[in-house]
């Protein structure tokens, strides 16, 4: 596959004009964790439309290429122009949008993603629970994100609905880096048929992290719902549509 020639916003060479429009550049992928298991991922797909790309040839070919030595996305221009690709992995990610006609002419533009990850993690009925992994170094070892930004809940149900019978639970939530080291720390008690919440944001996402609840003291079992949020500057390529 051709990759060169013209870079910017549009380009033209030898009577090929490519023109890209987008609505969205951005997006988030979710993931949704079951008792500490990865049971369902929510994607991002993002669409450029080439449909006002004219050229005094016949054109051929539409593609976006992620410029990490996988295949291009492609469509043939005969089948519509119109590129949907699907983001897997968060990150700043610089993407190559071309055209190509048959007279081997092909213009590039390149353009800035942001893909943000948000992990929602449930856990019920434990008095173990388990760590939650935030590994929040992008893939393509570009720019990481800005901010981590936590937020759980943990729950002590009533032991016997309506009835009552349980106790308060003792628990300790920490961000834990690489070194095994608290980043961030918060104690705290929550009594039968009570909820208690951690907010917090974190800076340092250079490396790896786990999220700990940590059952101090107590009998009754709980129930843990949080989410996790990696978040990027704003350095994407606004949208032209």
């Amino acid at each position: 596959m051709l990759l060169g020639g013209c870079i910017g916003d549009s380009g033209e060479q030898a009577g090929l004009d490519l023109v890209v429009t987008y609505d969205s550049t951005s997006g988030t992928i979710v993931e949704h964790y079951d008792e500490g298991e990865l049971i369902e991922t929510q994607s991002v797909e993002l669409a450029f439309d080439f449909s006002q790309t004219t050229s005094d040839a016949e054109l051929v070919r539409f593609g976006v290429n992620f410029l990490d030595g996988t295949p291009a996305t492609t469509i043939e221009a005969i089948d519509g122009g119109v590129v949907v690709v699907e983001f897997l992995e968060h990150g700043l990610h610089e993407i190559a949008l071309f055209a190509l006609d048959d007279s081997a002419h092909q213009v590039i533009t390149t353009i800035t993603v942001r893909i943000e990850l948000q992990m929602n993690w449930v856990e019920s009925t434990t008095n173990n629970p388990t760590p939650m992994p935030l590994d929040s170094v992008p893939l393509n070892g570009e720019t990481p994100p800005s901010a981590i930004i936590i937020e759980s809940n943990v729950e002590n149900p009533e032991l016997i609905e309506n009835i009552g019978g349980g106790r308060t639970v003792e628990i300790t939530w920490g961000l834990v880096d690489e070194s095994d080291s608290a980043c961030q720390q918060k104690e705290g008690s929550v009594g039968e048929g009570q909820s208690i919440s951690w907010k917090t944001v974190h800076f340092n996402t250079y490396e790896a992290h786990e999220l700990r609840v940590q059952y101090e003291e107590g009998q009754d079992q709980i129930n843990i719902d949080q989410t996790v949020t990696l978040q990027y500057e704003e350095l994407e390529t606004l949208p032209n549509l």
